[in-house]
Formats: structure tokens, C-alpha cells, sequence
């Protein structure tokens, strides 16, 4: 059971991780805004959720900052939402929302960065 959930996040993280980079990549093509694909890609790998203001690209920075907002969105903005139902009808206090909510958005943000390095890196080769 815990297998399948942990299958079925996985595949929903990469799923948005590889539609995020297409959507990208289509409106920068759209716009026809010159972009080197394989030195983003490269930059991208080395720091996958880390926005660095003034280094990053706004391809990059664009890719991130959607990511996070996925990720806020399924695994913090949810979550807190169930935690809280769930403890109100449990009569519990509602600081265990927030505990578990912030162990679901780390292991959450854990796998997205490892998701990423791997789309990453397929996508890489997938371009030579």
C-alpha cells in the first residue's frame, strides 16, 4: 500500500517536473527568445529548488519558481488543509498539522530534487 502511494507521487512529481520544463521551453520558443537548453539543463542539475538572485537565468528562475508553486500548492497547501480537518476532528491541538504538514513538504521537496537531477539528466542525453 505504502509502495503504491509512494509509486503514484512519484510518477505525479515527474509528471509536473517534465510538463513545467515543456511549457517553458514552448513559451520561450513561442516568444523566440534564444535559449541554450543544455547549459540551463546543466545549471538547473547543480541546484534543482535554489533560486540565486542575480546568477540564475530567467529560464531557470522560471522553472523554479513553478516548481515551487507545485509544490506548495500539493504538498503543503493540501496537506495543511487535511492536517487541520483531520485534528479538529480528532479534538487535537493544531500545532500537528503544521509538524506533520512540514514532514510532508520536506519529504516532498526531498524527492522533487531528485526527480529533477534525474529529468535532468535524461534530458540532457536525450539531446546529444
Amino acid at each position: 500500500m505504502i509502495k503504491k502511494f509512494l509509486n503514484t507521487t512519484d510518477r505525479f512529481l515527474c509528471d509536473s517536473v517534465r510538463e513545467i520544463f515543456k511549457k517553458t521551453e514552448n513559451s520561450y520558443e513561442g516568444k523566440a527568445l534564444a535559449i541554450n537548453i543544455s547549459q540551463e539543463l546543466k545549471n538547473f542539475e547543480a541546484n534543482p529548488l535554489t533560486c540565486v538572485v542575480g546568477c540564475d537565468t530567467k529560464f531557470e528562475t522560471n522553472i523554479k519558481i513553478q516548481v515551487k508553486i507545485m509544490l506548495g500548492i500539493f504538498f503543503v497547501a493540501i496537506p495543511l488543509f487535511g492536517f487541520l480537518a483531520l485534528a479538529y476532528i480528532l479534538g487535537l491541538a493544531y500545532s500537528y498539522a503544521v509538524v506533520f504538514t512540514f514532514i510532508v513538504a520536506m519529504l516532498a521537496t526531498s524527492r522533487v530534487d531528485e526527480i529533477a537531477k534525474r529529468y535532468v539528466s535524461t534530458r540532457a542525453l536525450e539531446l546529444i
